[in-house]
C-alpha cells in the first residue's frame, strides 16, 4: 500500500480550477434566488425551464407514486403546488450537482448507477421518516438525500484507481466504505464532499448532511441537525434493504446511533416506531424507488 497523502493534498485539488468542475450556472443562479427569502414563482420557474432535462425531472416527481396524484402533474406551477417552493428549488440544485458530477463516468470499474440508486433511495426513505415522525424541517430530505455521498465521486475523479481499491478492499475485509477510505487515501468522502460544498458555496444544509450524514451531532443549527438525522437512519435503512453502494458495514444498531437520539427529541412518534417493522416495510418501496431512478434516466 502507498504512502497516504496529506489532507492538503486533496483539498488543492478541489480548490484547483481543473480537478472540480465550476458549479452549473443554473445552479449558481438558484443559490440566489434563494438565499433571499423572499423569492417568488416567477423567479425561480423561468430559470428551470430553461433546462429542459431539469424541467423534466422536477416533473416526473410531481408524478411519481410518493406524491400520490390521481391527475397528471403538466405543468411547473402545478409541480411547485405539488412539490412546494423550497423542495423545488432543494431538488432542483440536487439534480444539477448530480449531473455535474456524474457525467463522465461510464467506466466498468465501479457501478455509478448504484451509488445514483442508493442516494435517491435515500432521499426517498428520509422523506418517508419525515412523513411517518410527523417532523417539519425547513430543507428536503429528498434533495440531502440525494447529495449526502457526492464525496465519493470526488474521491474517485481525483484518485480513480485508488478508489477502486478503497471499494474492493471494503468488500474483501467486511468493513466499510469510510473505513477503508481513511486507510488508502488519508481522507473520507464526508471531508472530501464537504470540502467541495464548500467551494462552490452549497447551503448549510447540504454542506451539513455530507460532511454529518454519519454522525449528526455535530451539525450546530437545530434544524438542519434533525434534517441531517434524518439522512442518517434513511441512510441505514437503505443499506439494510440492499439499496447500497459499495459496502455499508453497520456495526451497531440504529438505536445507539446520534441520529436516533435527535429524533427522538422532537418526535414522540419515534418511541412507538418499531424500526425493524419499518425496515422490512422498506422492501414494498425498493421496486418504487429503482423505477424512479429508471424514470428520471440516473445521472
Amino acid at each position: 500500500m502507498s504512502a497516504l497523502r496529506p489532507h492538503q493534498f486533496y483539498r488543492d485539488q478541489i480548490n484547483s480550477l481543473t480537478a472540480i468542475p465550476s458549479l452549473p450556472v443554473i445552479a449558481s443562479e438558484l443559490m440566489q434566488i434563494t438565499h433571499d427569502d423572499n423569492y417568488s414563482v416567477q423567479q425561480m420557474l423561468p430559470l428551470i425551464e430553461k433546462d429542459p432535462p431539469l424541467a423534466m425531472k422536477i416533473l416526473k416527481i410531481a408524478n411519481s407514486a410518493y406524491y400520490g396524484m390521481q391527475r397528471k402533474v403538466e405543468s411547473l406551477r402545478h409541480a411547485l403546488v405539488i412539490i412546494g417552493m423550497k423542495q423545488l428549488g432543494d431538488l432542483s440544485l440536487g439534480f444539477s450537482v448530480m449531473k455535474t458530477l456524474s457525467n463522465d463516468h461510464n467506466n466498468q470499474v465501479l457501478d455509478w448507477d448504484k451509488l445514483w440508486e442508493h442516494s435517491a433511495g435515500v432521499g426517498h426513505i428520509a422523506q418517508m421518516l419525515q412523513d411517518h415522525l410527523d417532523i417539519q424541517t425547513g430543507s428536503s430530505p429528498y434533495a440531502l438525500g440525494l447529495l449526502h455521498d457526492v464525496g465519493k465521486i470526488i474521491l474517485y475523479r481525483l484518485e480513480p484507481a485508488k478508489y477502486a481499491e478503497v471499494v474492493e478492499y471494503a468488500l474483501d475485509h467486511n468493513t466499510s466504505t469510510e473505513e477503508a477510505e481513511q486507510l488508502i487515501l488519508g481522507v473520507n468522502h464526508m471531508t472530501v464532499g464537504a470540502w467541495v460544498a464548500e467551494k462552490w458555496q452549497l447551503p448549510q444544509s447540504i454542506h451539513d448532511a455530507i460532511k454529518f450524514h454519519h454522525d449528526p451531532s455535530g451539525v450546530e443549527n437545530a434544524d438542519i441537525r434533525i434534517t441531517t438525522a434524518l439522512i442518517q437512519m434513511a441512510n441505514i435503512v437503505a443499506n439494510l434493504n440492499s439499496i447500497s453502494f459499495g459496502k455499508s458495514f453497520q456495526r451497531s444498531i440504529p438505536r445507539e446511533e446520534s441520529g436516533w437520539l435527535i429524533l427522538r427529541e422532537v418526535s414522540p412518534k419515534l418511541a412507538d416506531l418499531d424500526f425493524e417493522r419499518f425496515v422490512m416495510g422498506i422492501e414494498d418501496e425498493v421496486d418504487a424507488i429503482r423505477d424512479m431512478v429508471t424514470l428520471l434516466g440516473g445521472k
